[in-house]
């Protein structure tokens, strides 16, 4: 490159101008220099977007991966099994997606023979529809004989004797009807002084009302048992030619179980309360009259019952409360109660008093540990999901599981010592293999979740070895909500508290008969009939005989299907 000033101009130059061009020079040095530290900062601008790209993307990868375990994990829910694997070779029996669970894309196409095999006919149980039309009435018999000239041999002109009678039963069905039963009374006067005098009849159920005890059981059994909404009653009423409206049954319902149900409910908890061993779960309903709270608020209903290791009568009780708060279950247990107390790993319920020992529920954990295998499923092979520590997780519960299930006809004792022999050393080589896992799994997975969880319930898990008379899991409870949770799709909400509390009442009522082999309408419709004959302030000792698990209930309340 030429130089901009020959030597000898630079001589010439004077000072001013050796200044000015030494200032010409700095500043366009300064320019450069500015030039470079921008263009410098545009490529590192342009890093910082690329690592913040590269972070946006990672998260994306992330939460695209935890939005389709969601997913898979909500379609398992709404159209896969509801059980979970046990152990190698044994799962729950669910009729309801066999097509779907058994399906195999990969399994060769039969053979003919295996299409069209043998003809085979199941042989029938001698007497089984006799015994299943045994319970109803026969109320229309139709003979076929012969008549006229056909009782004659055609041969020989013999008159044919009867040698056997071929029976055959069938059964009808006669839709529900409804009776007027009109009560009249004779008033009576003395001709010679005046005086009145009438006959005491029957109290009525509801003062002023048509209402009758087989009407209001019918409407709490549709409602209550069958998931009926009183709307959905009220639209099949009218196809009767009853005009019957939803307010009305809503009235009759409250009304019927604070004055004649109530103080059953009230028998069956202080005889659950004397119990050493219970059951306690909860589940939302949306109250809308709650004072003070946005319509999308949820209330809670909380459930409490024995089982059938309990060695106490088996009930269910339910209890309305507002929230989810952890002192309601302190409040309804209350100093009376003292034992065990099978639950879900929900905090609130560890904070109940010394007296009462938290025993917890490995079906929750074992759920955590399936939902992690469910994810893994879609992308993992049968071998490979079988070297997974969800899979090995499921295989050592669904051992302990075995161990209930061939224990379970047997006492608390053998119970108890079977337990100790077999499940306990089970148990403890579970934990301490879940341990080492405790650093190796990430905490934010599913299967650190479910490792985490089950860790952190080891003590309430490993509580139901002290005590044959103990439950390994909570499922007595959400079996007891099962009714109430399918009512709630149809009914959707309560409209008020008293409703609510109302349901509360009716489902502790209903769901205690079913449990003791009781048919619901016919119990509901004895029990109203009783206490509307009982007055206004019934004996314990008669009330004592209206209990669910009473022995002087009559024949017609007890179901004679079995269990």
């Amino acid at each position: 490159m030429d130089p901009i000033f020959t030597e000898e101009q630079l001589n010439r130059m004077s000072r001013e101008d050796m200044c000015s061009l030494l200032k010409l020079m700095q500043q366009h040095q300064q320019k450069q220099e500015e030039a470079l530290q921008r263009q410098e900062e545009r490529l590192q601008n342009q890093e910082t977007k690329i690592r913040m790209l590269e972070e946006q993307k990672k998260e994306l990868e992330f939460l695209n991966a935890m939005l389709s375990d969601r997913l898979t994990l909500a379609r398992r829910k709404r159209f896969g099994a509801s059980s979970e694997k046990y152990a190698d070779g044994y799962t729950q029996l669910n009729l309801f997606n066999e097509a779907e669970k058994e399906a195999d894309a990969d399994a060769p196409e039969p053979d003919l023979e295996e299409v069209h095999p043998s003809p085979y006919r199941r042989k029938k149980r001698p007497g089984k529809k006799e015994e299943d039309l045994s319970s109803f009435e026969t109320t229309e018999v139709v003979e076929y004989k012969l008549e006229g000239a056909d009782q004659y041999c055609p041969d020989c002109s013999t008159k044919y004797k009867v040698v056997t009678k071929e029976t055959v039963k069938r059964l009808k069905f006669i839709p529900a009807r409804f009776e007027v039963a009109e009560e009249v009374t004779f008033v009576y006067c003395c001709p010679k002084c005046g005086a009145m005098k009438r006959p005491e009849k029957a109290p009525s159920l509801l003062k002023g009302s048509a209402a009758t005890p087989s009407l209001v059981a019918g409407i709490m059994n549709a409602k209550y048992v069958n998931g009926m909404p009183l709307a959905r009653q009220e639209r099949e009423f009218a196809r009767y030619n009853l005009n019957l409206s939803t307010k009305t049954m809503a009235n009759w319902i409250i009304l019927c179980a604070d004055r004649y149900l109530q103080p059953l409910y009230d028998l069956m908890k202080e005889e659950l309360l004397r119990s050493k061993y219970l059951h306690g779960d909860e589940t939302r309903i949306q109250v809308i009259g709650e004072p003070d709270q946005e319509g999308s608020t949820q209330n809670w209903m909380w459930v409490y019952l024995t089982d059938e290791h309990s060695g106490s009568p088996r009930m269910v009780l339910f209890q309305y409360e507002r929230t989810r708060a952890g002192y309601h279950p302190k409040e309804f247990l209350g100093n009376p109660f003292e034992g065990y107390f099978t639950c879900d790993g929900y905090q609130a319920y560890h904070s109940l008093p010394e007296r009462i020992t938290v025993t917890g529920c490995m079906a929750h954990a074992r759920r955590k540990f399936d939902e992690a295998l469910t994810v893994l499923k879609k992308d993992f092979t049968k071998e490979q999901l079988k070297k997974t520590t969800a899979y090995q997780a499921m295989e050592r519960i669904g051992m302990l599981y075995k161990i209930e299930e061939m224990i379970r006809d047997k006492s608390p004792e053998e119970r108890y010592e079977e337990r100790q022999k077999q499940a306990k050393p089970l148990l403890e080589a579970f934990f301490e293999w879940l341990h080492t896992l405790e650093d190796a799994v990430d905490r934010s997975s599913l299967i650190g979740k479910a490792v985490l969880y089950a860790m952190n319930q080891e003590v309430y898990l490993k509580r139901y070895l002290e005590d044959g008379h103990l439950s390994i899991d909570n499922l007595a409870a959400e079996r007891a909500l099962k009714n109430f949770a399918i009512g709630r799709r149809n009914w959707l909400f309560a409209k008020s508290i008293r409703g609510a509390q109302a349901s509360a009442t009716v489902y502790s009522i209903t769901e205690t008969a079913m449990l003791n082999g009781l048919k619901p309408y016919h119990y509901l419709t004895y029990v109203l009939e009783k206490m509307k004959d009982l007055g206004p302030f019934p004996e314990k000792e008669a009330m004592q005989e209206l209990l669910p698990w009473s022995a002087s209930l009559p024949a017609d309340c007890h179901s004679k299907l079995k269990k």
